[in-house]
């Protein structure tokens, strides 16, 4: 099997960093799958979910934006926000999208509910997986 280097950083420091066999990614034109000796690329990512294949299987990275370079069988992620799928908790995912709804309700500063919005469909993702992560676990049972 065929591998290659991947690392995935956002401001909050490196979320990942390892050996993998394949990623599959969102971009602002639509979904894309690296594999080793693919050619040269950068381009800009969207929201979403990044999944990870490795030999010993599969993981998932919800992302919020940021961009994509890969070059020589390395693929860099440079996220503006990004977190490990098992580090995702419901509690605090629910509290924020609570908040940044009631912000795009009562707020009358653009840039503030640019703000919100942005927080929002970041939660919207993050449930999303969590969602994703809940129903793999009951299949595996």
């Amino acid at each position: 099997m065929k591998v290659f280097n991947l690392e995935i950083i956002s401001p909050e420091g490196r979320i990942y960093k390892d050996i993998v066999s394949e990623v599959t990614l969102p971009t602002t034109t639509g979904e894309i799958t690296v594999l080793a000796n693919h050619a040269p690329l950068f381009t800009k990512l969207s929201d979403g979910e990044i999944t990870i294949f490795k030999e010993s299987g599969k993981s998932f990275i919800t992302i919020s934006g940021g961009f994509l370079e890969v070059s020589d069988n390395k693929v860099n992620v440079l996220a503006d926000y990004a977190i490990r799928s098992d580090k995702i908790e419901e509690e605090k995912i629910f509290e924020a999208r609570k908040k940044a709804e009631e912000a795009i309700k009562h707020s009358k500063d653009k840039a503030a509910v640019e703000a919100a919005e942005k927080d929002l469909r970041r939660t919207l993702i993050e449930l999303k997986v969590a969602e994703k992560l809940k129903k793999r676990s009951r299949k595996s049972m």
